[in-house]
């Protein structure tokens, strides 16, 4: 780096070495993963261990390791790969070890910390792993443009087994098949050569390739190819000659030279020049070997591997080998083969599994002096239509770039193209005295398979750096978020970085319906389908960088997608989208600074979470019903949801009374009210909410007047009833006047149209559109015997803290709470966080609350995998 002299001496210089490229060509790497649950899994810098945390979260967790590494951690290396599949259950690590190999795969429990080792196995030097994928029945979700919403086909062959395989290419130019449980009692390997046709299955395994004449093959890249429902695998290696292990193979060299020159030479000096020449061929093989790879599909598992002819490109130094696969195309648009081009005709078949391209990445340093340059060449591959089970081969396009280096290729969410990183050669940035601050290195853009041409329909983004390492940030990792937003790339900088940067988006489509077919809107809709964590696409919505509406319009347009792929049951992503309006409410929260806008936002959040759990107790009433009464050995956990709902009920009412009260004094806009009782109000505008607040009041009245009518025998029943009668008996809300009222708030509820609903909830609150049906039910609230306003705002506990001056509230306010079932938390199981809301729940540990009875146990169980706002559970990463 070098400063400029003179006005702009504060301008440094940078520029990209030669050197600084070395990771991209040795292919070292520092793997990383992004799970669908939103957990990134990294390597540490120095231990063979891998650690994890939640994207809300800087706080990381270590997954346990295998003995041997256990036992000897200074004889391995940290993980070189790491690979979660795709439905979130399996996490594979492999491990490089000065004596042997060891690759490791864990099971996930219930919660996102909960992994266990499910098996591990060592290998021998020489057949260490290079790649791996997985082959699920996983099928995406997908939003077109048009707003339909579809699921794709199973990436890969149709398993005949009943749970996930793992791929695995070795240097030893072997492939190895991973069966998991259940489908068998442990894992199992099938391995079967690469470079010839073999089949392998669980009781025939071939050997382990041998040295050949010349030396010893060794794969120094490999890529694994699948495509949409497509029963062959393809995958694509590049190998390195290296000498004979065997040291009987080296020939002496005689260093003893006749006097007369002109006298032939000794047959020694003869076998050491015939040595010699072996030199030439030793080194990086200037061809990439191809290999079909099948799975069979009768009861016992088969592996069968048929080589393709290999690629030549001698002259070059690969960087990397990348499969992409486009999208198939639904049945009914592809085009009748009216053409009798061969390759036209195996094109058009592919349409219905989507084509298949490799790309190959070389990067060339001329004479070390003059700017690198990287090369990028797409093949496509077609089955041949006269013999089904062989592919065909096509060189499509060939771009060099010579004003930057292009760092990764990887795929876009629109499966026609591909997004490309680029680094600068060279740049140049303000020095500042403050801490080191983020500069532009380079940027991703978007290039159209299979022509490599720059896609001008989306935009670009940049890949930052801080100053200190400005010139020396190229990308040693990389993994995309579940929804396709966000990349994670670590870096070989002395102080190991992951940084997180924006992935390009497609640029505003003009037209109706502009808001439907924003890429944020699907991508949010076509995750709330897939139940996947939303945390990358939140963290777009909140950021301070995010253009004003985007975060209104990307809710908006998820929604009305949603509803218009609910098939009349939209009840079922609507609290999928409470949940998701909760997380995004409190994001903004957290970011605030202290103001009066943090007070809005935290009463924003908070109502909506009000909402969740109104929800979640409209259910537990439900579950817990005995016929035409309730479950009395659940009773004390039934008394508690009721207090809790009269206590929110209080608070309802009393932002309604409070509006009223505005409303009666001016003609106040809507604007005007009290924007922290604003939020409240959507309990009772949106139909969703409202029905479930009237079912549940309708429960918690249900069950007053059961209680009210017996006389239990057991004093444990006995106290719950006298507790929940005389907490009914001080409300200020009748719960029996409020159900009529509920049923007229729901008249004026339905004439709001679904899109004024839709921005109700993008928003957080009432829009001003709405005023007179606000005035409506606040008036209809108000003016009812709901409302017994002496003991609404006048509270045992303020008499208290009046004589005493003792903050009865405010202690009780703080009490831990459980999120779940609304008590207070005592301490005797394990404590659960939720990623999402931050709320806490407490698991029993199987010696407390024994009693409890099976209906409530059942509804509890719903809830040991996710938080009743839809977010996931872990043990240690703690949410911000």
């Amino acid at each position: 780096m070098a400063s400029s002299k003179g006005k702009a001496r504060e301008d440094v210089h940078w520029q990209l070495g030669w050197w600084e490229l070395s990771p991209l060509l040795d292919r070292a790497h520092r793997p990383l993963a992004w799970s669908k649950s939103s957990v990134i899994f990294s390597a540490h810098h120095t231990k063979p261990l891998v650690l994890a945390r939640h994207f809300n979260s800087s706080r990381h967790f270590e997954l346990a390791v295998p003995q041997a590494i256990r036992l000897d951690p200074d004889s391995y290396s940290p993980p070189t790969l790491i690979y979660i599949s795709p439905d979130d259950d399996w996490l594979f690590a492999y491990f490089s070890g000065a004596k042997d190999n060891i690759g490791c795969l864990w099971h996930r429990g219930l919660h996102l910390d909960a992994w266990t080792i499910g098996d591990s196995w060592s290998m021998a030097h020489g057949a260490g792993i290079v790649a791996a994928a997985w082959v699920t029945s996983h099928r995406e979700w997908v939003v077109s443009d048009s707003g339909t919403a579809s699921r794709l086909p199973p990436l890969g062959p149709t398993l005949p087994f009943n749970s996930p395989i793992l791929l695995l290419v070795t240097e030893s130019r072997d492939v190895n098949v991973c069966l998991l449980p259940p489908s068998v009692p442990s894992v199992k390997i099938l391995r079967t050569s690469l470079v010839q046709s073999t089949t392998a299955s669980e009781s025939t395994s071939p050997p382990l390739e041998g040295t050949s004449l010349g030396g010893r093959h060794v794969c120094i890249a490999a890529a694994i190819g699948l495509s949409y429902n497509d029963p062959s695998i393809l995958i694509a290696m590049r190998s390195h000659l290296l000498p004979p292990d065997d040291p009987s193979s080296d020939h002496p060299l005689d260093m003893v030279l006749p006097l007369d020159l002109d006298q032939p030479l000794p047959a020694a000096h003869t076998t050491s020049t015939a040595q010699s020449n072996l030199w030439e061929i030793w080194g990086e093989e200037a061809m990439i070997e191809l290999c079909e790879v099948t799975l069979g599909k009768g009861g016992a598992p088969t592996l069968s591997t048929k080589p393709l002819p290999p690629i030549s490109r001698p002259g070059s130094r690969i960087a990397d080998l990348t499969f992409f696969c486009s999208q198939p195309e639904p049945p009914g648009n592809a085009s009748p083969m009216a053409t009798k081009d061969p390759r036209r005709q195996a094109k058009e078949q592919a349409d219905k599994r989507g084509s298949i391209y490799l790309a190959a990445t070389f990067i060339n340093c001329v004479d070390y002096t003059s700017p690198p340059q990287s090369e990028v060449t797409i093949y496509s591959f077609t089955r041949n239509p006269a013999a089904s089970s062989r592919w065909s081969l096509y060189k499509e396009h060939t771009r060099t770039f010579t004003t930057a280096v292009l760092a990764f290729l990887i795929p876009s969410p629109s499966k026609t193209n591909v997004f490309a990183g680029f680094l600068d050669l060279s740049g140049t940035y303000r020095r500042s005295k403050k801490k080191p601050h983020e500069v532009s290195i380079g940027n991703i853009v978007a290039l159209s398979l299979p022509d490599l041409t720059n896609d001008d329909r989306w935009e670009s983004s940049p890949i930052m750096s801080i100053t200190d390492y400005v010139g020396r940030d190229v990308p040693a990792g990389l993994a995309t978020s579940p929804n396709n937003v966000l990349l994670c790339m670590s870096s070989f900088t002395p102080e190991p970085r992951v940084a997180i940067h924006a992935l390009p988006r497609r640029k505003p489509i003009p037209g109706p319906n502009a808001e439907s077919r924003a890429d944020l809107a699907r991508f949010l809709a076509a995750a709330v389908l897939a139940h996947s964590s939303l945390s990358d696409i939140v963290s777009l919505l909140i950021s301070n960088s995010s253009p004003d509406g985007l975060l209104s319009s990307s809710l908006v347009g998820a929604m009305a997608i949603l509803e218009n792929n609910s098939f009349g049951l939209s009840d079922v992503w609507l609290y999928e989208v409470l949940g998701v309006a909760t997380e995004i409410a409190r994001g903004k929260y957290l970011k605030a600074p202290d103001s009066a806008e943090k007070a809005l936002l935290e009463a924003q959040w908070t109502s909506l979470h009000d909402m969740c759990s109104v929800a979640t107790l409209e259910t537990a009433f439900s579950d817990c019903r005995d016929g035409d009464s309730y479950d009395l050995e659940a009773i004390w956990q039934l008394v508690g949801l009721a207090m809790w709902f009269k206590d929110y009920l209080e608070r309802l009412i009393k932002d309604c009374v409070t509006i009223g009260d505005n409303f009666a004094n001016a003609q106040t806009q809507v604007s005007a009210i009290p924007r922290l009782a604003n939020s409240s109000l959507l309990h009772f505008l949106h139909r969703y909410p409202l029905n479930n607040l009237q079912s549940t009041v309708s429960h918690v009245k249900r069950l007053r007047d059961d209680l009210k009518s017996l006389s239990p025998k057991v004093e444990n029943a006995q106290m719950a009833k006298e507790l929940l009668m005389d907490s009914f008996a001080c409300s200020g809300v009748d719960v029996d006047a409020l159900s009529s009222v509920l049923e007229e708030v729901k008249v004026i509820s339905a004439t709001i149209s679904a899109s004024e609903l839709r921005q109700c909830l993008a928003s957080f609150s009432p829009i001003p559109s709405l005023r007179p049906q606000i005035q409506q039910i606040v008036e209809k609230i108000c003016s009812s015997k709901t409302v017994n306003r002496q003991k609404l705002f006048i509270k045992a506990a303020d008499l208290v803290d009046a004589i005493y001056q003792w903050p009865a509230a405010e202690y009780a306010k703080e009490k831990d709470r459980d999120i779940v079932t609304k008590g207070v938390l005592l301490h005797r199981g394990t404590i659960l966080r939720c990623v999402r809301c931050g709320g806490r729940y407490e698991v029993s540990d199987g010696k407390v609350g024994d009693h409890i009875s099976l209906r409530w146990r059942a509804w509890e169980r719903t809830w040991a995998y996710q938080c009743i706002c839809g977010g996931s559970w872990t043990f240690s990463v703690v949410a911000p």
